[in-house]
C-alpha cells in the first residue's frame, strides 16, 4: 500500500497560478503602413478545370523600423541575419474593394511590428469573385495558392530586397522566414487551415493547366473566330475566281461566235481569239484552285467548331481580366511575356509555426491540421458563419495523426460577432441578422455583446499572444495557452480587470502530452474505452453514445451527406441522437420545433436526466497519472443555461477526492456571466429568456482540473481506479467527450 503524505489545505489551490502581460509599450517603432504591389499571380479551383483567375500580388505590411530604449524588454530573438518573425493575414469574402479588407487588420499589424514582427496582410479582394456559384470549394484552394505564392516570393526576395522584380529596399533582410505564423478570417480562415496541407503537398498551376482552361473556355469562341476568318477567305477568293471565270467564258463565247460567222471571220481574228482563251485559262484555274483550297479550309474549321460545340460544358464565370489573359497565352513565350506568376507545385515547404483560424468556413471538410500549433476562434454571436464549422476543423483534426507533435485550441468567444475583428467589416453588425444567437441581439433584456472596440481588444490579446508565443518563442504567454493564467486587463472590455467568462479555451495537447481515458469514436466505446475498460451510466433518463452526428443539411430536399451514428448505451441498439447538429441548419428559422441543439458534431455521450445525482463513471483499472498534471474533459451544456459537474477521482485503495468543475472553468454556463456563487448550478433569473433550445449555441468546451486538486485530497494519482462525473442539478442535458490526462507544463 502506498503511504500518502498528509494533504495540504485544498483551498490553497486556485484556478489560475500565473499571470501574463499584455498592452505594454513595444520595444520597436512600427513602420508606416506600406502598400506593396509585386505583380500578378493566377489561382485555380479544386474541381473546375475551366476556372483560372488572375489576382494581384498586393497587400499591406508593417515592420519594426527602430528599437525603442524605453520599450518592453520582451521581444523575439532576431535571426542570425537580423530578420524578424513574420505573421501573415488573409481576409475572407466581404467585398472586392481594393485593399480595404486587407487594411482591416492594421491595428494588429501595428502592434506586432512594435513588438518585433513583420506583419503582412494579403489583399485577396479579386478572389472574392470566386464564390459558391463558380468555386467548388468556396475559393479555399485559390486563397491557399495566393498565400503560398506570396510566401514563395517573400522567401525568394528577402536577401536582395527584390521581390518578383519589384524592389522594396526597406524589407531587405527584414524577414525571418524560418518563423512564420498565418492567420485567416472567414474564408481566409479556412484557407490558412488548408494551407497546412498545401504546405506539405503543393498544388500548383502548370502551363498545361492554363492551356486546358484556355481550351475549355475558348474552344468554341476560338473555333467561331476561325470560322469567320475562313468564311472571309472564301469570300475573298470567290471574287477573283468568279471574275476570271467570267472573262474566260466571254473569250470562249467570242471565239465560238467568230467561228459561226458566214462568211467565216478572218483567220487572224480566230487566232487572236484562241490566244485570248488560252491566256485566260491559267488565271481562271489558279483562282479556282485558291477558292477550292479556302473552301476546304472552311470545312476543316467548321468540323472543329462542331466538335467544340459537342464538347462544351457550362462554364463557370470568371472576371474579364482573367478571360483576356487566357485568350493571349497560347504559348510558353506568351505566358512568360504576360508576367503572370503561376503557383508552384515544387517549392520547398515553408516554416509555418502557428496557424490561427478566425471564424472559418469549412467547405473542404478539413481534417489534416496537424503538426503545427492551431487555434480556431468561434465568435458565439456570429451571424454570418452562423453554423460555426470551425469547430469541425478542430474536432476532425484531433486524432488524424497518431504522432501529432503540436497542440490545438478551440476558443469560444462569447459576445463576439463575425465582422468586428476587421475594422473595415465593422460597418456591418452581422449579429443583428436573424441567424445569430438570441442573446446577441439588441432589444432583449441584456445583449451581453462586445462592442467593436472591446472585441478588437480581446481579439488582439488572443491573436498576438498566440503568435508571439508559438512563432516568436515569447514564453511569457505560455501560461495562458496552458490554461493557467487569466486574460489580462488589456485584453478585456474597457474598464474590466477580469473577463475569462468571455473566452472558453479548449486545449488538445500533442500526442505525447495526453492520455485518452474515454472517448466515443467507436461503436463499442461505452463497453470498451481506450484502456480496455467500461464506462457506467447511472440515473440517466437517456444515455446515448454517438460516434458522430449528421454532416450536411438535414432538411427536406437536402439529405445529410453523413447520417448520425448513435447507439443506446443500455441496449446497444441503434438510437436517434438526442440533439440536432446546429451545423446542419444554416438558419435559425430552420430549427426543428422543440429540438435541442448542439454545435459540436464529433463523438460524444449525450446524457439526459430528471433527478439530481445522475453520474457517469469511467473505469481506469490501476492507472498511473505519472507524467501528467491535468485531468480534462469536454462538456456541452445543452439544457438549461448552466450545469454544475462534480468530478471525483478514486484510487485503488478506495480514497476519493471530489471537486466542482465550475471552480476551474467558465465553460459550464453558456452566457458570459461572471461567477457569483450561484451559477452554473442555478441559472441567473435574467437569463430565463435564453433558455429556449439552441439560442446559446452549445459547444463541447474543456474543463481542466489540476491533478494536484486530488492529491490535496489524499488521492494517490499513481493508482487511479475510477473517474466519476456527477450532475447535482435536478434535471438537464449535456454532452461529454475527451476524458483524458494532459501535460500542460
Amino acid at each position: 500500500m502506498t503511504v500518502m503524505p498528509v494533504p495540504e489545505d485544498p483551498s490553497v489551490l486556485t484556478r489560475f497560478s500565473h499571470t501574463v502581460p499584455f498592452g505594454e509599450k513595444g520595444g520597436f517603432v512600427a513602420s508606416d503602413q506600406i502598400v506593396y504591389e509585386l505583380g500578378t499571380t493566377a489561382v485555380a479551383d479544386a474541381k473546375y478545370k475551366d476556372v483560372i483567375y488572375t489576382v494581384p500580388l498586393r497587400g499591406t505590411v508593417r515592420y519594426p523600423s527602430a528599437a525603442v530604449e524605453s520599450g518592453s524588454s520582451s521581444k523575439p530573438q532576431l535571426s542570425p541575419s537580423g530578420g524578424f518573425p513574420v505573421v501573415v493575414f488573409l481576409h475572407g469574402m466581404h467585398d472586392s474593394s481594393e485593399l480595404n479588407n486587407a487594411k482591416g487588420y492594421d491595428y494588429l499589424q501595428r502592434d506586432l511590428a512594435e513588438n518585433g514582427y513583420v506583419a503582412v496582410s494579403i489583399d485577396a479582394g479579386k478572389i472574392n469573385g470566386l464564390n459558391n456559384d463558380n468555386a467548388s470549394d468556396a475559393g479555399a484552394l485559390a486563397r491557399g495558392q495566393l498565400l503560398m505564392t506570396t510566401l514563395d516570393i517573400l522567401r525568394a526576395g528577402n536577401a536582395t530586397g527584390v521581390f518578383n522584380g519589384v524592389e522594396r529596399a526597406e524589407l531587405k533582410g527584414k524577414l525571418d522566414l524560418d518563423r512564420v505564423g498565418i492567420l485567416g478570417h472567414s474564408r481566409g480562415a479556412e484557407a490558412v487551415a488548408y494551407a497546412v496541407e498545401l504546405n506539405k503537398q503543393r498544388i500548383g498551376i502548370s502551363f498545361q493547366d492554363v492551356q486546358t482552361a484556355r481550351a475549355l473556355r475558348l474552344g468554341v469562341s476560338l473555333a467561331e473566330a476561325d470560322q469567320a476568318k475562313a468564311k472571309a477567305a472564301v469570300d475573298s477568293a470567290t471574287i477573283p475566281a468568279a471574275a476570271a471565270a467570267a472573262k474566260l467564258k466571254a473569250a470562249k463565247d467570242a471565239l465560238k461566235n467568230a467561228r459561226a460567222l458566214v462568211p467565216a471571220a478572218p483567220a487572224s481574228v480566230i487566232s487572236a481569239l484562241k490566244q485570248a482563251v488560252q491566256d485566260l485559262q491559267g488565271p481562271a484555274k489558279s483562282t479556282e484552285a485558291v477558292l477550292t483550297a479556302q473552301k476546304a479550309a472552311l470545312d476543316v474549321v467548321e468540323a472543329r467548331l462542331r466538335d467544340a460545340l459537342a464538347k462544351v460544358v457550362p462554364l463557370q464565370p470568371i472576371n474579364n481580366d482573367s478571360t483576356s489573359w487566357l485568350a493571349t497565352v497560347n504559348s510558353q513565350n506568351a505566358l512568360q511575356q504576360s508576367g503572370i506568376v503561376l503557383p508552384s507545385s515544387t517549392e520547398a515547404p515553408h516554416k509555418i509555426r502557428a496557424v490561427f483560424s478566425l471564424a472559418p468556413i469549412n467547405a473542404r471538410r478539413l481534417s489534416g491540421v496537424t503538426h503545427v500549433p492551431f487555434a480556431t476562434l468561434l465568435p458565439m454571436c456570429d451571424g454570418d458563419v452562423y453554423n460555426m464549422p470551425g469547430a469541425q476543423i478542430f474536432d476532425d483534426s484531433r486524432y488524424t495523426a497518431s504522432d501529432d507533435s503540436a497542440p490545438k485550441f478551440q476558443l469560444a468567444v462569447r459576445g463576439a460577432n463575425h465582422n468586428f475583428y476587421n475594422s473595415h467589416w465593422s460597418e456591418t453588425d452581422d449579429a443583428e441578422t436573424s441567424n445569430a444567437a438570441l442573446y446577441c441581439k439588441a432589444g432583449v433584456i441584456e445583449t451581453l455583446r462586445l462592442l467593436p472596440s472591446d472585441q478588437r481588444r480581446n481579439g488582439a490579446f488572443l491573436i498576438e499572444s498566440f503568435m508571439r508565443y508559438f512563432v516568436g518563442d515569447e514564453v511569457q504567454y505560455a501560461p495562458y495557452w496552458k490554461g493557467q493564467a487569466p486574460i489580462p486587463a488589456a485584453g478585456c472590455p474597457a474598464g474590466e480587470t477580469r473577463c475569462d467568462e468571455r473566452v472558453v479555451v479548449t486545449i488538445h495537447q500533442p500526442a505525447s502530452g495526453r492520455k485518452l481515458l474515454q472517448d466515443f469514436r467507436n461503436a463499442d466505446s461505452a463497453a470498451k474505452n481506450p484502456l480496455g475498460l467500461s464506462v457506467t451510466f447511472d440515473g440517466f433518463q437517456q444515455a446515448i453514445q454517438c460516434r458522430f452526428l449528421a454532416l450536411g443539411w438535414d432538411l427536406p430536399g437536402y439529405p445529410s451527406s453523413r447520417p448520425a451514428s448513435c447507439t443506446d448505451t443500455l441496449t446497444g441498439l441503434s438510437a436517434q441522437s438526442l440533439y440536432g447538429p446546429g451545423d446542419n441548419y444554416p438558419y435559425r428559422s430552420f430549427f426543428p420545433a422543440g429540438q435541442q441543439m448542439i454545435w459540436s458534431i464529433t463523438d460524444q455521450a449525450q446524457l439526459q436526466w430528471n433527478a439530481a445525482g445522475a453520474s457517469m463513471q469511467v473505469n481506469t483499472g490501476d492507472l498511473s497519472a505519472s507524467g501528467f498534471d491535468t485531468l480534462s474533459f469536454r462538456m456541452a451544456v445543452v439544457a438549461s443555461i448552466g450545469q454544475e459537474v462534480e468530478v471525483s477521482v478514486t484510487d485503488t485503495q478506495g480514497r476519493s477526492g471530489t471537486v466542482r468543475g465550475s471552480d476551474f472553468t467558465d465553460a459550464l454556463y453558456n452566457i458570459a456571466r461572471k461567477p457569483n456563487g450561484s451559477i452554473p448550478l442555478v441559472d441567473a433569473p435574467e437569463d430565463a429568456i435564453y433558455a429556449d433550445t439552441g439560442v446559446t449555441r452549445p459547444l463541447l468546451n474543456m474543463v481542466a482540473i489540476p491533478l494536484k486538486a486530488f492529491t490535496l485530497r489524499n488521492v494517490d494519482i499513481g493508482h487511479i481506479r475510477q473517474v466519476t462525473f456527477r450532475f447535482p442539478k435536478a434535471s438537464g442535458n449535456v454532452a461529454v467527450n475527451d476524458v483524458q490526462l494532459q501535460r500542460m507544463n
